[in-house]
């Protein structure tokens, strides 16, 4: 295929996309540091002056009390900081904060109108629902198939490039435009790949789920003891960290507890492994392990981690902020260069 065609389509593609990898570019940048902006802002309500012993059973009882009929996750459960759960129905999601002893409410947060969640939705949704969940997953096509064009538009000077054999050219505005668009796509190629090849595929399941939406949560009061049951897998499983517990959304459903072996890939998301008990007995029903998953479990299991950098501390973090903000950086130089070859058309 000649060098013009692909240069026309791959700029179709990316003036389509343009300004929806800007936005998307933007909030993706600030998402990488999510969850420590959101220990910034919830500080108060997270640690606790004075506290005992971890009281998880009682702080279930209080929130089922509260809220009947959620679907309950208990997402933060460490010594001498309040509990959070995160409460789920169709149309609603709340965050409670519980004291870690007590088991009373210390606050409760709408979680559609926090920064970082309203941000995380616009960057999956456009915060426009189904219609935005598929214009971001067509977005990502156009991204993805902006970057391989451009591949094989700079192939021959893709390593002069990472060499630094070529530089920043300013004999024009659009040689420099051109040669800032080629350096910045060359280096932040590899992230950017990775980025919309696992942010397209997660938009596919959130699409996918958008259309499919989970009936309303009929969440049964349990009677096992959660901290038992959180003993007995301590004990019995003495590699495995348990970060995350959901309670059944169903009479018939398990309490699940996931979380992390010690000889998990470093990459490898929280939610791959689970062990589920009986809500009455507390009696441990299945151990599920990402590692004697099939190959398709165990893809899905790395796209959110490998998505938004959280498997690293600060510097990986820092290198996701950056990539992200390429995707608005090349979306800007794009259209610069189109707007400067019309001009040039239109001058002849």
């Amino acid at each position: 295929m000649k060098n013009r065609t692909v240069l026309k389509y791959h700029s179709i593609a990316g003036l389509i996309a343009g300004l929806f990898l800007f936005l998307m570019g933007i909030s993706g940048a600030i998402l990488v540091f999510q969850h420590d902006i959101e220990d910034n802002l919830w500080k108060e309500y997270i640690e606790v002056r004075e506290s005992g012993s971890l009281q998880i059973d009682r702080g279930i009882q209080t929130v089922q009390k509260q809220y009947p009929d959620w679907d309950t996750r208990l997402i933060h459960f460490q010594q001498g900081e309040a509990l959070i759960f995160n409460l789920r129905k169709p149309q609603e999601r709340l965050f409670v904060f519980v004291h870690p002893t007590s088991g009373e409410i210390i606050k409760e947060i709408n979680e559609l109108t926090t920064f970082t969640r309203w941000l995380l939705k616009f960057h999956y949704s456009l915060q426009a629902g189904p219609v935005g969940r598929i214009i971001v997953f067509c977005v990502g096509l156009l991204f993805l198939f902006s970057l391989l064009s451009g591949v094989y538009l700079y192939r021959k000077s893709f390593f002069k490039t990472l060499m630094f054999r070529t530089g920043i050219t300013r004999n024009s505005r659009r040689s420099f435009y051109s040669s800032l668009h080629r350096t910045v796509g060359t280096w932040a190629l590899i992230f950017n790949l990775l980025l919309v090849v696992t942010g397209t595929f997660l938009s596919y399941s959130v699409v996918a789920a958008g259309l499919n939406p989970p009936p309303a949560p009929k969440t049964p009061v349990i009677s096992a003891s959660v901290e038992d049951f959180l003993g007995k897998i301590e004990k019995e499983y003495p590699f495995f960290e348990a970060t995350y517990v959901r309670l059944p959304v169903t009479a018939s459903g398990e309490v699940r507890a996931f979380g992390f072996y010690e000889d998990d890939p470093f990459y490898t998301s929280e939610f791959g492994n689970i062990i589920s008990a009986d809500p009455v007995s507390g009696e441990i029903l299945k151990v599920s392990r990402i590692k004697e998953g099939n190959l398709q479990e165990k893809l899905s299991n790395v796209l959110l981690p490998l998505h938004f950098g959280n498997y690293g501390g600060i510097w990986t973090k820092i290198l996701y902020c950056l990539t992200g903000l390429s995707g608005p950086f090349l979306s800007i130089t794009g259209f610069l260069l189109w707007r400067k070859k019309k001009k040039v058309i239109r001058k002849k």
